[in-house]
């Protein structure tokens, strides 16, 4: 086949060479520049796939800190609320009234002595509320109806606390300071109480509140 290309191009005149060989010098420019134009754009197109690239992960490498301090708050406070799954908000509440005392009086007014606030506390009947809880898992076809589904989620203990007798609003505040302090998550909902007529200084009988707290039923995080 060479031989034969080679064969007929011997046999043609000076002028025809110049001509096929600059038609095949042409050919070659051609597909040379052609392929480099088309390498050119494959370059240019990885350069912006690797720009993008870079850009996305200088992203996430800029949002992984905060995500994982998130992370890490948010299983904490999860650890930190499961452990009140068994807290008794009466015991709890009642412990920090003891060392809390007041000023009593009779009902024209008159000093009778010292009491500890936790005296004149009554308990009412404590409530649970569902907070949150986590997606079910769809039951597999055949599985039994029987089973009972999963109640792991957040909760919010209620207990409503009434004072017996007229109580210094110092007394109240320092409790309700104290309550918010600790560490057992505890806050004070729901307050109603009003001023004695005779001393504003001293809420009238039978002012209410409630005590708070919120718990986490399930496994915990590891953190």
């Amino acid at each position: 086949m060479m031989e034969r290309i080679f064969s007929a191009f011997g046999r043609m005149s000076r002028r025809e060479k110049i001509l096929v060989s600059s038609m095949l010098g042409v050919l070659v420019i051609a597909v040379t520049g052609l392929g480099q134009l088309w390498l050119s754009s494959e370059i240019s197109s990885m350069e912006k796939k690797v720009e993008q690239d870079r850009g996305a992960l200088k992203a996430i490498y800029a949002g992984s800190a905060k995500f994982l301090a998130q992370k890490r708050a948010t299983d904490q406070m999860r650890n930190k609320a499961a452990k009140n799954v068994d807290l008794n908000l009466k015991l709890a509440v009642n412990e920090i009234a003891k060392k809390i005392e007041f000023t009593a009086r009779d009902r024209r007014g008159e000093i009778t002595g010292q009491k500890k606030l936790s005296d004149v506390m009554q308990f009412d009947q404590t409530q649970e509320v569902y907070l949150e809880k986590k997606k079910k898992k769809r039951r597999k076809k055949g599985a039994g109806k029987d089973k009972k589904e999963s109640d792991d989620g957040y909760y919010r203990r209620d207990q409503p606390i009434t004072l017996s007798d007229p109580v210094t609003f110092e007394a109240i505040y320092a409790l309700l300071e104290k309550i918010e302090k600790t560490s057992q998550l505890l806050y004070v909902t729901d307050i109603e109480m009003t001023r004695e007529f005779a001393n504003g200084y001293v809420a009238r009988k039978n002012a209410t509140f409630t005590v708070s707290t919120f718990y986490y039923k399930g496994k915990e995080d590891g953190s």
